[in-house]
């Protein structure tokens, strides 16, 4: 089975042969890690990935004694992982303890957060993982654009009760560029596709600010929320499961109800092979074909192993047992 390595993928391999330091190099390590798509035809190289994180890992631990920046690097959980990023003091900490119950620290100055907190999104019958980070600055360390990057999806936070916005807005946006990060799709370095929150929408200047930001990012749809008087926020949530790019397949056994209660969670565009080898590889392999179930034209019809899947499919498996 072929790699098919992604571009986000080949650019952070491509930093990590670049990397100096062995922080800059265990940092893009886990970043391709994260990124490799997971099945069969990657499985010896995420073998080697992971022998060289442990490695480095080791050698860290030889050098006790020396000076040397921590590294932060959170595993993914849920549906999908979404980095929630911004300026000082835009109210990124509140949005994800509004959201998910983390226990971030909340305050009304800046640089409350220091380290990445995660918390746990709900929504309908699934979980998506939001990732609070220190805000964005000249002196943020390596290490918060390497979660940044690591992320299925990013959300940044702007003050839309900030008086310097456009200031505060393209500085954000140079340091995402500097760090070879784009939010916009580009070529010339990793794009992170990235929903852009107005937030502090209640406040008096709050209308016209977003008239500013409109102009200052035109090729974004914002989003207005207030975090503190809930406004947009299930605007937002179901904003961030489209832009997961995501679909939830449920399975049912033959003469039996489906399982909804634990949706297989695919990319879009995944099709019934696909759904069958994230049950289980050997799985895919015996598959013959299956019977679906939509909320549109399928009723239980047969459909072949390449057929495209939507969201909130019901798909039942039949193995050719010879």
């Amino acid at each position: 089975m072929p790699a098919n390595l992604t571009p986000q993928y080949l650019e952070a391999e491509k930093r990590y042969r670049q990397a100096k330091t062995d922080e800059e190099k265990l940092s893009c390590l886990q970043e391709m890690l994260a990124l490799i798509p997971k099945h069969k035809g990657t499985e010896k190289l995420q073998a080697e990935i992971k022998t060289k994180i442990s490695k480095l890992k080791r050698s860290f631990g030889k050098k006790s004694g020396l000076k040397r920046t921590i590294w932060y690097h959170i595993d993914k959980q849920g549906a999908g992982q979404v980095v929630i990023f911004g300026a000082p003091n835009a109210g990124k900490s509140a949005l994800v303890k509004v959201l998910t119950n983390a226990p971030t620290e909340v305050a009304d100055y800046p640089f409350t957060t220091q380290i990445p907190v995660a918390g746990m999104l709900p929504f309908e019958d699934i979980q998506i993982q939001l990732i609070d980070t220190p805000p964005i600055t000249k002196d943020s360390e390596p290490w918060l654009f390497h979660i940044i990057r690591s992320g299925d999806l990013g959300v940044w936070v702007i003050d839309l009760a900030e008086k310097n916005l456009k200031q505060s807005t393209e500085q954000t946006l140079n340091l995402l560029l500097s760090a070879r990060i784009s939010p916009r799709p580009t070529t010339e370095m990793q794009y992170k596709k990235t929903i852009v929150v107005g937030n502090k929408y209640d406040e008096a200047a709050g209308l016209s600010a977003l008239g500013e930001l409109k102009e200052l990012l035109p090729d974004f749809n914002i989003i207005p929320v207030s975090v503190k008087r809930f406004i947009n926020l299930e605007q937002l949530k179901n904003a961030i499961f489209q832009n997961l790019d995501i679909i939830r397949v449920y399975t049912k056994k033959p003469g039996e109800p489906p399982d909804m209660k634990e949706p297989v969670i695919l990319k879009a565009g995944s099709r019934v092979l696909d759904a069958a080898y994230h049950l289980h590889k050997d799985f895919a392999k015996t598959l013959n074909y299956a019977r679906l179930w939509d909320s549109n034209h399928y009723k239980g019809q047969r459909v072949e192993r390449n057929h495209i899947l939507k969201d909130k499919d019901i798909i039942e498996f039949h193995i050719d047992l010879k």
